[in-house]
């Protein structure tokens, strides 16, 4: 088995402000019943909350943490049947907070991910199931993805 390294998705943590430990908990209780599919219910479990959710944490990133001209990207994982997401900030420094879902993090590969925005809500703001989420992470506050107004 190849995890993820710990130094690497805690710096991600770090880097976004955003809790693991208030992550990991929000996410169990958000439980098996916010996931899309039998097959993606069936595998998760409390010790690997993030399995199957990277979609509503990284629309949670994107909308309630990441700042304004971060990206949404997704990268196909070969041994997964869905498309792995997670946001990109405006340096370019990856913010993928569910990555440790995965047992063989080899699978990974960042070079390979596409541009690709959240489509449930026709990019007008967070699903249902991010709202969830940013509530029981005590997030109530849209970042702000206008551009910036230029002063002439």
């Amino acid at each position: 088995m190849n995890r993820v390294p710990i130094d690497f998705l805690d710096s991600m943590f770090e880097f976004s402000g955003v809790s693991k430990d208030g992550l990991y908990s929000s996410l169990i209780q958000m439980g098996k019943k916010h996931l899309k599919t039998k097959a993606m219910k069936d595998i998760w479990t409390p010790e690997n909350p993030t399995q199957n959710y990277c979609y509503v944490v990284a629309e949670f990133v994107y909308w309630y943490v990441a700042p304004y001209d971060s990206t949404a990207w997704a990268l196909t994982v070969p041994s997964y049947d869905t498309l792995h997401r997670f946001v990109k900030w405006p340096d370019g420094t990856i913010v993928d907070l569910s990555c440790e879902q995965f047992y063989d993090w080899s699978e990974i590969d960042y070079s390979k991910a596409k541009r690709r925005m959240f489509l449930q809500t026709g990019c007008k703001g967070p699903s249902k199931r991010a709202r969830l989420l940013a509530e029981l992470m005590g997030y109530s506050e849209i970042v702000d993805k206008s551009p910036p107004k230029l002063e002439i």
